[in-house]
């Protein structure tokens, strides 16, 4: 069931009110306004290896704790996730409670040039994240879809529940206020 926005929900009002030749009653609007306006969307199911080689799967990979993902979509994305990354990793890296990724997106690149990029990423990266960087060559179009993706140059940040549902979400360069509303939405999830 795709959720309807408040503009669909009042031309429906309207429509429902001139077809039935009345207007809606105060309890067929009270309907309308209690449809929920978004459903919170899930993490693409996808199973991916990490530079480490290690195979992971989502949302699974979960286990009861919240996910916190800085997603790139293009090579020009890659200095953005990387500052995100420099506040991130120091706080969430090794926090036992939440489940911190970067990934970058290699859908459709030939396993030849995917190499070359790999072994140049494992030397650019620090080792001890080489676990926690996902290489998504699947479901694009969902990532992109849940990280609701309008500029290929920019990182997309995203929080889970531990079930997988996108909590909260933003992109492009980091900021302080989005860093500080970022620790907040963290901080609910955690239970803090």
């Amino acid at each position: 069931m795709k959720s309807i926005s408040s503009q669909s929900r009042s031309l429906i009002a309207r429509y429902v009110s001139r077809r039935a030749g009345f207007r809606c009653s105060l309890l067929g609007a009270a309907l309308f306004v209690f449809l929920p306006l978004s459903r919170a969307q899930q993490i693409p199911a996808t199973q991916a290896k990490t530079i480490d080689g290690s195979s992971v799967s989502f949302p699974d990979a979960a286990g009861g704790k919240p996910l916190l993902f800085v997603v790139g979509f293009s090579h020009q994305s890659s200095g953005p996730v990387q500052a995100w990354d420099k506040r991130l990793a120091p706080l969430y890296l090794n926090d036992p409670r939440i489940l911190y990724y970067q990934a970058a997106d290699f859908q459709g690149v030939p396993s030849l040039v995917m190499k070359m990029i790999l072994h140049g990423m494992k030397k650019e990266i620090p080792a001890n994240e080489h676990s926690r960087f996902v290489l998504i060559q699947a479901n694009e179009d969902q990532w992109k879809s849940i990280a609701k993706f309008s500029a290929p140059n920019e990182p997309y940040i995203l929080l889970a529940n531990p079930a997988g549902h996108v909590v909260w979400q933003t992109h492009g360069a980091v900021s302080d206020d989005q860093f500080a509303a970022l620790q907040a939405a963290i901080k609910t999830q955690l239970g803090n």
